[in-house]
Parts: structure tokens; sequence; C-alpha cells
């Protein structure tokens, strides 16, 4: 009788559950239901699937989000050899009045006859040769011949630019003076605690404009200004009218340099062009001349207070006419405009480059602000500038 009961309510138990609706008899069944394993840390576009992309990924995708790779990776870039510093010659500098340039050693020292002069002037450098001593007073004889009172020039900037054995996939810059980093593309944000020397290199994710300046964004909530920092764009394809895939890029707005061959960037570096009226031109030049040494000397002002005589200036490379990339050895501040035209280089940056160029290859000058006048177009080719020497003083 017992057996008989229990298999009736077993039979209504069945007829109840079989005249509910799917969904019900749905919910009443049993979930199989077990939780997936964290995906190892990285950056996840779409659904695994048999990982669950939580914790460090998601901080990870979020960094993607605003344009940080995973992994962060360092510039595939080193210091050149620090040897291609040092100067193919000697200098000394010449300070005072007009300096005469004697005949012999006995002649500097005693007033003798004099082979020529150098006006006054705001930066006058000689070639050296050799030196001496004579009566408090150092003479240094020149390899135009000729002795003249100088002081013996033994430093010169060092700083070298980068070279690269990987394009970069991202902007980056230097520093052009010591700087803090901010959590905000704003002088008003806190800083970070992280403080950049100058000509630090660093890299850029994120560029925005704010308060008169252009912010790179150099890490996850890391910020640089322009005012203390200079951005080099990576370019990816050659300039219109490029036709050997070699090319030096001059960017007169960042005052960077960068050369290229076969569509990659081979070496990077600042550099310091043209000021004012004497700007460099933009556009599209060829080298037509290389030197290791050269002079130059000129004057722009009426009243010549600006005259400059510079001898054995390294590694000259002309591309338009007087305008020459090339080294320096007298003191200047890279990342920024203050030459008479030309591009100006450390000394290791400027011989890396002269080593690497070849005649013929093409000089891209460009201002990516549009603020520097574009030149009337003349013949390439022709010669560099004149060097005039002034007439020497008679002697009494």
């Amino acid at each position: 009788m017992k057996t008989k009961t229990i298999l009736l309510l077993l039979t209504g138990l069945a007829v109840v559950v079989g005249g509910l609706p799917a969904a019900a008899q749905a919910s009443a069944a049993p979930e199989t239901y077990y939780d997936l394993p964290l995906c190892l840390p990285g950056y996840y576009p779409t659904d695994p699937g048999d990982c669950l992309p939580l914790g460090a990924s998601q901080s990870i995708a979020r960094l993607h989000e605003s344009g940080f790779p995973y992994p962060i990776q360092d510039l595939a870039a080193a210091k050149p050899p620090a040897e291609l510093s040092n100067l193919p010659v000697r200098v000394a500098r010449i300070s005072g009045a007009e300096a005469p340039v004697y005949a012999s050693l006995s002649d500097a020292i005693s007033g003798g006859a004099v082979l020529r002069t150098i006006p006054d002037g705001a930066s006058r450098y000689v070639t050296m040769i050799d030196s001496a001593q004579s009566g408090g007073r150092t003479f240094v004889r020149t390899m135009s011949g000729g002795w003249v009172e100088a002081t013996p020039f033994y430093s010169w900037p060092r700083w070298q630019g980068l070279e690269f054995y990987a394009t970069p996939q991202n902007d980056f810059g230097w520093t052009i003076n010591p700087t803090p980093s901010y959590t905000q593309p704003s002088f008003a944000a806190p800083e970070t605690g992280k403080n950049y020397d100058k000509y630090v290199e660093f890299q850029v994710y994120q560029v925005v404009e704010a308060e008169g300046y252009e912010w790179y964004e150099a890490g996850p909530g890391e910020w640089i200004p322009s005012l203390k920092s200079r951005r080099l764009v990576v370019e990816r394809t050659a300039p219109e009218g490029v036709d050997n895939n070699r090319w030096i890029s001059i960017d007169l707005f960042n005052q960077t340099l960068a050369a290229y061959e076969d569509g990659r960037l081979v070496f990077a570096a600042l550099v310091a062009t043209g000021s004012g009226e004497l700007y460099s031109d933009p556009g599209l030049y060829y080298i037509y001349e290389k030197r290791e040494l050269d002079e130059m000397q000129g004057s722009y002002t009426r009243d010549r207070s600006d005259f400059y005589s510079l001898e054995g200036v390294p590694w000259a490379m002309y591309y338009n006419h007087a305008q020459a990339i090339h080294g320096i050895y007298w003191p200047a501040l890279l990342g920024f405009t203050q030459s008479h035209g030309c591009v100006n280089m450390f000394p290791g940056d400027a011989h890396w480059l002269f080593n690497w160029a070849k005649l013929g290859d093409w000089v891209y000058v460009h201002d990516p602000s549009g603020q520097t006048p574009i030149p009337t177009p003349t013949p390439m080719g022709t010669p560099a500038q004149e060097i005039l020497y002034p007439t020497p003083t008679p002697t009494k």
C-alpha cells in the first residue's frame, strides 16, 4: 500500500512539471557553472574566451586606449661613439679689440710686422697648431699662418643625439632646459616628482595644446611642456621629390634633425637654425659640397657689431647656397633659432652626419607651423659664401 502511494505521488509530480512552460522547466533544472581563470597580463583586443582579461589586463587596455603600447619599450637607439665629438683641429679664442696677426712669434711679442688683422667682433676663433707664452700673454700659431694673441680653447659641447637601429612607432623628444613633469597638461597641475635634466630624451605618446604650448605625454599621467622641450616627429614616408630614399629632415619649428635611409630612421638630434631675418630657408635641397674643415666670416649689421670670424668649422655640408649643416665648438644652445641661416650641430652629431651623408643626398627643410617664410626659388648648387679677409692694418 505504501509503495503504491509513493508511485502515485511521483506520477502526479511528473504531470505537474510537464505542464509547466519551457522557461519554468529550464529554471527548475540545475545549472552547470564555473569561474574562468584570469588571463595572463596583456592586451586583448577581443574576448579570449578561455580566460578573463581583468585586473592587470584591464589596466593595460586602458593604457592602450590612451596610446601606450604594451609592453612599453625603450627607444631602439644608442649614443654614437663618444670619440666623434673630438675636433679635427685645436682652436683658440680671441678676445678684446682688433687683433693683429703677426708674421712670427718674435714679431708678436715685440709688436713687429703685421700680416693682417681680425676686426673686433662678438665671436672670433682661430685654429691653433702651436702656442707660446711671454710676459703673461699667450700667442698661438694658426693653420693659415701667423701668430695672434688668443686663449686656447679646450672645452666644447660633447652632447650627442641618437643612432637608431629600429624606427620607433611613436614620436620622441628632448628637454632643452631642466624641467619637472606634471600630472596633467597644465603648469597648475601637481608635479609628478620626476625631474628631467637638460638634453634628456623622452618618448611622446600623446600631444595636446594647453596654456599656449604643446604638451607631451611622456608616460602614464606624466606631461612635459614644449616650453622646456622639443619633439621629433617621426616620418614614415619620404618627402615629395626625394628619389633615392635617403634624406635629412630639418624641422624648423621643433629644431630637430633626422636622417632617413630606405624608409628607416637612422639618426636624430637637436639643432639650432637661422634666427630672425636670417632664417634657414624651407625647401627641398641636396648636398652639393662637403668640407671637413671650413672657415666662416661675416657681418649682417650696418655697424658690424655682430662680426664673426670662425676658423676650423668642422664637418660642413652645403645644401642651399651659403646655408650649411655644420658642427659648432663655440658656446651655443640647441633647440633654439640662433644662427645666421646655417644648421648648427654639436661636433659629435655633425661628425656622424658628415660620415653618413653623400653628395647629392636630399635635405628637406620645413616648418610644420607655417611661420617661416618660403623663399623665392633660386638655382641650387651655387658656391658657398665667399670668405672676405679684412685689409691688413699698416704698421707704424
